[in-house]
């Protein structure tokens, strides 16, 4: 099987997780990236009036952040696809929901992971829903020191 880890990061703690994922399952990494990149300002959840803030706050702006890209080299190739996302206001990022929605995941195998120092990964059936034709096999919140063994633990609960 040919597996793929797509992530979106903005503080890198969901790259560390993606990195873990690619190297034992001898996975493709690809970062995905915000057409229009988050500042140091734009991701300070302490101002109400912040980007991620205004975001948070209405859906309607939330669904109109996009990639810079959605294709993946290769794409058809691929037979198992793992997600991952920071939580932002309890949910996955929402820049993935781009990525979600822009491919057809028919016969693929999907897992999605986010990272977070506290929050759940309260949006997990929406991922789910969102990757239409894809076969789900779970999510997972990890800490964002979560350890390499912690994040190898859970790829062999999936027996893939």
């Amino acid at each position: 099987m040919k597996t793929l880890v797509v992530y979106f990061t903005e503080s890198g703690c969901t790259r560390r997780v993606a990195q873990t994922i690619a190297e034992a399952t001898g996975a493709t990494l690809y970062e995905l990236k915000a057409a229009q990149p988050y500042t140091s300002a734009d991701l300070d959840w302490r101002n109400p009036e912040s980007r991620v803030n205004r975001e948070a706050n209405d859906p309607a702006t939330r669904q109109s952040v996009k990639l810079a890209d959605t294709s993946v080299p290769d794409w058809d190739s691929y037979d198992v696809v793992f997600i991952g996302a920071p939580v932002w206001w309890g949910v996955a990022a929402w820049p993935i929901d781009d990525f979600l929605t822009s491919n057809d995941f028919t016969g693929k195998k999907l897992a999605a992971f986010v990272a977070s120092a506290s929050s759940s990964f309260g949006n997990e059936s929406d991922v789910k829903d969102m990757a239409k034709g894809a076969q789900w096999l779970g999510g997972k919140r990890f800490p964002s020191s979560a350890s390499d063994s912690a994040i190898r633990s859970w790829l062999e609960s999936l027996a893939l």
